[in-house]
């Protein structure tokens, strides 16, 4: 490097630098004397070295550095803290001054620089010195300061600043100015200021009560009441609302007058029952203090009559003294331009510009916070800056002159919001699912015997479903979340086992027809989800008694008795508890035998099966797939797939897979019943020969008849239906159409046929083959005229039940708009009958408008029912090949109407597809 910096030296300037220095010689030279003072004086006379170095605002930077040359450093004195009498700071600070000044010319003067007692600190006071043992030497022979003469603690360098640290002014507390409770019974309740008692450092408050009613109290009271009241006074507080003398007298409680209050139990109360008493200043907030629009409504009848005195904002913060933006419409309220509408275009801490809305108003006003106010009007799409409702969104529906009233955009309830509170907004709230611990579809535990689910979140409260259906306001304070147990299970209406996600379908209570999922069950309630309840999110609560699992039937072996009350006596022998009579009992040996594993039970694919023992026990479902030993079984409650031994399935009417008498009011099964058959098809057991033959096909060489004698093969042909004699399609017995989830209410009003027992009928006849112990069958008709059942103990019902003939309107889609429509039962409650105007059919619902309720009601279509035409009505045609056409029903002859559609196109249709259409 030395070298380097050597040849550097060597160098010498270049041309160019000896060329400029000459250049700058020639000019100076050139120049007066009085010219380069000029020059020069120009140059750095007018500008200060802190505009030179800092720019602008130089000024104000260079200030805010040399404070920092003010701070302590590690030359400066220290900072000691000693311990003094609690109290008597200020006169021990004094007394130390008197002693430095009595010393302060003698020969031993005292060496300490301050000594310091700051407002708020109590016990300590701080003294200034170089060294500790000139603290020592002062506080010597001071009796306040006894406790500190053995320790004095030194303040760290970086913490002397804050010692000497100016407190933030309190504003003092005025009258009718709202304030929050800290700690006690009354913690977080709002209050409103009476008056002020700085004396005795009181504040006397106007607040609601929190009184038990339900502790007895005076003769009433008992060893037992106490011990009761005082367990629930552990668990919760009571409720704040104004006093009630005349309850507190019905549980043995003495009331007083003095005056305009009343007295109980030492406190007073005002005749519109608002307690007053006196409270310490420590246990109150003041400061930022804004009660909810809830709040003040329940402090004054009339809202209009609110006065509303908040806490005195921070000074240096301009913003928080009021809550305007750019952008907001405002209104003067006050001055010789009242009532002038504006648009505010600027602000500047505590001073706003606007802009007036008025043709002789041109130019940009300037007003104070405190002149103007906010304005909206109808339609405006606003925003909720603070209070109950912050961060929702909506449409304002009404402006009164201290509230606004607007159509939450998340929830379409309204909304009452004070005008300060809201800004104009273009976007919508998306709302949210969860908060804290807490998840929306969580279920919670309100109190140790109830439970609900939280349905709704908003910033302070939840909305919890209960178990009796009503929806409650909590604070998240109150909840505890609830672990559920994943293998809680309950029985339903026809003691199937439910658990959660299964799909049920409600038959009785205020949501009778509905269906939906199993989010939560609890002791004998279930919390369903259905989209087809637009309340509380879809989530509703049914008693499990109510419910009956989609696809489930009756788990009640004596059922097979009893649905066969007036039967000839036929042969069972022995009655096999599946409910087989006559069946050759069932064995397992030899099923493939022979052929290196097991072999598919085509027969037991696709049938409808019921699971009688192991974890799904109850549940129905569809065989997709069987061998000897298991079955793979796609339920119908979950839509899942599981597997299951053979020996845990039965038929879905109760009798073992295969075969039986059907429990849901059809036609016997295949006959004859597997009842003395030789060999079955499945029970391989006692097969001759045991282990079958190979030839033709496997495992069925030797049988005869074919598959088990089952005529027709596979679940039989139903008459009439596709394929009687086909072996791959039957249906015999079938599955009611009310045990499959999703399909639609075949009600005798408007629809198939009726749930009573046909034989045959509505296309569900039977291939019986002659037996002395089976009586024949009547026969059949449509599907809306069940015949006399045979045998009687079926139904003891007479043919032609009266019922509105429609033979497959009722299950097809024929919503359409503008048609009369009839509510079934089902329906909320008092709707059903009534007579609506289909406006609209989405996706799973229809809007219905109800002129006797004279409101727009969602209902799920299998709940309506169309109505029929007379004479002279305009119809329109909800089936057929001229769907949606609408004319005028002209006569009516028996089940057919003559139909005009336009001028001249005349038509003889069916009354079933056609309903009458709205006159409004």
């Amino acid at each position: 490097m030395g070298i380097v910096g050597n040849e550097v030296d060597e160098i010498g300037p270049t041309a160019r630098e000896i060329e400029g220095r000459r250049r700058g010689t020639n000019l100076w030279d050139s120049q007066k004397e009085e010219e380069i003072e000029e020059y020069l004086r120009n140059k750095y006379a007018d500008e200060t070295a802190a505009h030179r170095h800092f720019g602008e605002g130089g000024e104000e930077m260079s200030d805010e550095i040399t404070q920092q040359t003010l701070l302590p450093g590690i030359k400066d004195p220290n900072l000691w803290m000693v311990k003094c009498r609690i109290g008597e700071e200020k006169a021990t600070v004094l007394l130390l001054m008197r002693k430095f000044i009595a010393y302060q010319f003698s020969e031993e003067p005292f060496q300490i620089k301050s000594v310091v007692a700051p407002e708020g600190v109590k016990g300590y006071i701080y003294i200034e010195a170089y060294k500790q043992t000139h603290v020592k030497a002062i506080i010597n022979n001071v009796g306040t300061l006894r406790m500190g003469v053995w320790k004095q603690e030194m303040v760290p360098i970086k913490e002397m600043t804050d010692v000497l640290r100016v407190v933030k002014e309190q504003s003092g507390l005025k009258p009718k100015q709202w304030v929050r409770l800290k700690r006690g019974l009354y913690k977080d309740d709002i209050a409103q200021v009476d008056y002020v008692d700085l004396a005795q450092n009181q504040v006397h408050l106007k607040l609601l009560p929190r009184i038990d009613y339900t502790r007895l109290r005076g003769a009433l009271r008992t060893v037992q009441s106490e011990s009761e009241a005082a367990k629930r006074k552990k668990k919760r507080r009571p409720a704040a609302k104004p006093f009630d003398p005349e309850a507190i007298r019905a549980i043995g409680g003495e009331v007083t007058s003095d005056g305009d209050f009343l007295i109980f139990e030492g406190n007073r109360y005002s005749r519109k029952g608002f307690l007053y008493k006196n409270f310490t200043m420590s246990a109150i907030l003041a400061e930022g203090v804004k009660p909810t629009l809830t709040e003040l409504e329940r402090f004054e009848e009339q809202p209009e009559g609110i006065d509303i005195e908040l806490a005195a904002p921070a000074k240096d913060d301009p913003t928080s003294l009021h809550s305007f933006s750019m952008g907001d419409n405002v209104e003067v309220c006050s001055g010789d331009l009242a009532n002038l509408q504006a648009r505010i275009i600027a602000i500047d801490g505590s001073m706003i510009t606007v802009m007036p809305k008025h043709d002789a108003l041109k130019d940009p006003l300037v007003f104070k916070p405190n002149e103007l106010r906010k304005y909206f009007k109808q339609g405006d799409h606003v925003k909720v800056l603070a209070g109950r409702y912050e961060g929702d969104t909506g449409l304002i529906v009404r402006v009164e002159t201290h509230r606004v009233v607007l159509v939450s955009d998340l929830t379409m309830h309204e909304l009452e919001v004070l005008p300060r509170d809201l800004q104009l907004c273009s976007d919508m709230a998306t709302g949210v699912d969860s908060l804290g611990q807490f998840q929306w579809g969580d279920m919670v535990q309100l109190d140790p015997q109830t439970v609900g689910v939280i349905v709704r979140l908003e910033k302070e409260n939840f909305h919890v479903l209960g178990m009796q259906g009503k929806v409650i306001e909590c604070k998240p304070q109150a909840l505890q979340k609830r672990r559920e147990n994943r293998f809680t299970r309950a029985l339903d209406s026809e003691e199937n086992t439910i658990q959660k996600r299964d799909i049920v379908k409600v038959i009785d209570g205020p949501h009778a027809g509905r269906n939906g999922e199993i989010k939560h069950l609890y002791r004998n309630f279930a919390f369903l989800q259905s989209r087809m309840y637009l309340d509380n999110g879809g989530i509703f609560v049914c008693k499990t008694r109510h419910l009956q699992l989609a696809g489930g039937a009756r788990n009640n072996n004596a059922s097979a008795g009893l649905s066969l009350g007036f039967m000839s006596p036929r042969i069972q022998s022995p009655m096999h508890p599946s409910g087989r009579g006559g069946a050759t009992p069932r064995g397992r040996g030899g099923r493939g035998a022979g052929r290196g594993g097991a072999t598919r039970d085509r027969e037991l694919i696709g049938q409808t099966i019921k699971i009688t023992g192991g974890p799904y026990k109850g549940n129905v479902g569809i065989v997709k797939d069987a061998t000897g030993s298991t079955a793979r079984v796609e339920l119908h409650s979950s839509c899942q797939t599981i597997s299951v031994d053979r020996g845990h399935i039965a038929g879905a009417a109760g009798a073992a897979a295969g075969g039986g008498t059907s429990f849901y009011s059809r036609t016997p099964a295949r006959t004859p019943t597997l009842g003395a058959q030789t060999p079955t098809y499945r029970d391989t057991g006692i097969k001759t020969p045991m282990h079958g033959s190979a030839t033709p096909i496997y495992d069925v060489g030797s049988r005869t008849p074919h598959y088990g004698s089952a005529t027709p093969s596979h679940e039989g042909g139903r008459t009439p239906a596709h394929g009687a004699w086909d072996p791959t399609a039957s249906a015999t017995p079938a599955r009611a159409p009310d045990f499959e989830y999703g399909s639609l209410d075949d009600s005798d009003a408007y629809g198939g046929g009726s749930f009573a027992p046909q034989t045959p009928g509505a296309m569900y006849g039977s291939d019986h083959t002659y037996s002395p112990y089976r009586p024949s069958p009547s026969p059949g008709y449509a599907a809306g005229y069940p015949g006399t059942p045979s045998p009687a103990g079926y139904s003891p019902r007479s043919p032609y039940e009266p019922g509105t003939p429609a033979e497959a309107t009722g299950a097809a889609d024929w919503h359409t708009t503008d048609v009369e429509v009839r509510v079934r039962a089902g329906a909320e409650a008092g709707l059903a009958g009534q007579v609506g105007v289909l406006r609209s059919v989405s996706a799973g619902s229809c809007a219905v408008y109800l002129p006797h309720e004279d409101r727009v009601l969602t209902v799920p279509p299998d709940l309506l029912d169309p109505v029929l035409p007379q004479a002279g009505d305009r119809v329109k045609v909800i089936a057929g090949e001229d769907r949606e056409a609408v004319g005028q029903l002209i006569s009516i002859e028996n089940q057919e109407g003559v139909v005009k559609f336009g001028t001249d196109d005349i038509k003889i249709m069916q009354l079933r597809h056609l309903c009458k259409m709205s006159t409004s």
